[in-house]
């Protein structure tokens, strides 16, 4: 006499038989392009298919891995079919970040999987002569990036997100309408790409070393030279942070 548990098991593997049968006729696969996919013959996918074998936890991960598929939606026939991926730059209300596939760190940031959701600033910088900038970050909105691009988390020196306009760093990899990851928690060392606060103006600079200071450079060849003493000045020139990550528009512009 079977138990409660062999007829619910049974009664699951039946519900991700229908559900994988259902996955690839939308898609149009036969039984022989979806085994290929995921590395398993035909007849062992038509078994399950069928509901004479049960699924493997390897058959599954490989099934997953390879389409996509919410695993919510084939083990429980819950949420949509496929899985939302988080890309660098994808943006989120940081109010929706508050549900239980959310992790959050003691530093304050939210994760998801191995993405690390960052403040994005209100304001802009310009890579050229700068932008006007005041101390004000839009909290409400977070910046998905890769865990380990970011570097140290440090309680107070968080990483933020910033906006760029202009042309002058297209020579250092940043496009006109990039977004940059800034970690003011990085050392900042010659050759470094930052965002410095100049005259109250925002810009994306690269540093280099001077015999009295640093010099601010774009790959335009707009030079900015400041004196080691200007940088000790609390209201002189600033070196924010070093930009980690570079998230560059779309080509064609969509």
């Amino acid at each position: 006499m079977e138990t409660s548990t062999e007829t619910r098991m049974q009664s699951e593997n039946l519900g991700v038989s229908k559900r994988i049968k259902q996955y690839r006729k939308s898609h149009n696969l036969t039984q022989h392009q979806l085994a290929a996919l995921i590395n398993v013959s035909r007849e062992y996918l038509g078994g399950i298919e069928n509901g004479k074998k049960g699924p493997s936890y390897h058959f599954l991960r490989c099934l997953l891995d390879a389409t996509g598929l919410s695993s919510e939606w084939l083990l429980r026939g819950k949420k949509p079919m496929f899985e939302k991926k988080i890309e660098d730059g994808d943006e989120q209300d940081v109010e929706a970040l508050d549900n239980a596939e959310v992790e959050k760190l003691p530093c304050g940031l939210c994760t998801i999987g191995d993405m690390l959701f960052v403040p994005l600033s209100s304001i802009s910088a310009c890579c050229g002569a700068g932008k006007m900038v005041y101390e004000d970050y839009n909290l409400g909105t977070a910046v998905a990036v890769h865990r380990n691009k970011v570097g140290t988390l440090q309680e107070g020196r968080l990483p933020f997100a910033v906006t760029t306009e202009g042309r002058s760093m297209e020579g250092y990899g940043i496009k006109e309408g990039s977004m940059v990851i800034v970690n003011p928690a990085e050392p900042v060392q010659a050759g470094s790409v930052a965002m410095i606060i100049y005259n109250e103006k925002a810009s994306i600079k690269k540093i280099y070393n001077a015999s009295d200071g640093k010099y601010l450079i774009s790959s335009s060849g707009h030079k900015i030279h400041v004196t080691n003493e200007e940088l000790a000045d609390e209201w002189g020139p600033r070196i924010c942070g070093r930009v980690m990550v570079v998230i560059s528009p779309p080509d064609d512009g969509i």
